[in-house]
């Protein structure tokens, strides 16, 4: 059992391998139909509503100007694909893109990660289903849903 030290070193580099945030690495799209409904549900629910109009007619016209930019966000991340290694970010739009390193600073539960970017931007991806989500800057629980690129 002269190698016992090596295989027990490769099983645990195996393990942590494992521990990582593989379900992240892949390449992903934009899932309109999920973002989009998730946006119409948060809505619904009241949650896009906790600027100060509240109800009334104020607060009809301040949730129509939320589907209108839900839909022009939504819109704009067409054509879009991301890709992600154990260490690099990847985000091509119509042919050109962009890349920079990321490192994991939190994981506040599974299927959760905090990431930081090289460029300082801090934003939190998750599992869902068969694809991940990204949540949206802001007091508002809202995310965009992506699916495995075809």
């Amino acid at each position: 059992m002269r190698n016992s030290p090596l295989l027990f070193l490769l099983a645990g580099s195996l393990f942590l391998t494992s521990c990582t945030n593989s379900w992240l690495v892949g390449k992903w799209e934009v899932d309109e139909e999920a973002t989009m409904a998730a946006f119409e549900a948060a809505q619904a629910g009241g949650e896009t509503e906790k600027s100060e109009g509240g109800g009334g007619f104020l607060g009809d016209i301040l949730s129509g100007v939320q589907k209108g930019i839900s839909r022009v966000l939504v819109a704009a991340m067409q054509d879009t694909t991301v890709e992600f290694t154990a260490t690099e970010f990847r985000k091509v739009h119509k042919g050109s893109g962009v890349f920079q390193t990321y490192e994991i600073i939190e994981r506040p539960s599974a299927g959760v990660a905090v990431l930081k970017f090289a460029d300082g931007e801090i934003v939190t991806w998750a599992k869902s289903g068969s694809g991940v989500k990204r949540k949206l800057p802001g007091d508002h629980d809202l995310w965009i849903y992506f699916s495995r690129a075809k």
